[in-house]
């Protein structure tokens, strides 16, 4: 019963030495100001179907138009100077708001903006536009941790 007891009292003892550890090197990190760059392109995707029949019922002339940000997700440590390079391939212009971090850009069709910030509260703040009603956008993330 007790090399049980010693066994699980090493584990615990390791795990803890382990976690200060990452736990020092995530704080260095955000000492150290790491920086992260991500290029966003934001596409429009505008779909026709001239006709659908599903259960028996008929359809014509569907139209779905979406826009989506991709990558989707964009991951960091707290602390990180980040620049998101946008890119608008919409026919369009769109928005690219972060409100926990007071980014609200308006990117004409074709063009590309350059956005700097320092992400500096933990948590996932979703990416959305601002301009256009949320249906038509599917929302992205960035997840700060």
């Amino acid at each position: 019963m007790s090399k049980i007891i010693k066994t699980i009292f090493v584990s615990l003892v390791l795990g803890l030495l382990i976690g200060n550890v990452q736990a020092g090197e995530a704080q260095a990190g955000e000492a150290k100001g790491d920086k992260r760059s991500f290029d966003v392109v934001i596409n429009a995707y505008d779909t026709k179907i001239p006709e659908l029949n599903v259960e028996d019922v008929t359809v014509k002339d569907i139209r779905a138009f979406n826009v989506l940000n991709e990558p989707e997700a964009l991951t960091v440590k707290k602390g990180t100077a980040v620049t998101i390079k946008v890119e608008n391939k919409s026919p369009i212009s769109e928005g690219f708001s972060i409100d926990a971090y007071n980014i609200q850009e308006t990117i004409p069709a074709g063009e590309t903006k350059v956005i700097k910030f320092v992400a500096d509260k933990a948590g996932a703040f979703t990416i959305w536009c601002q301009l256009h009603p949320k249906n038509i956008h599917l929302p992205g993330s960035l997840n700060v941790i």
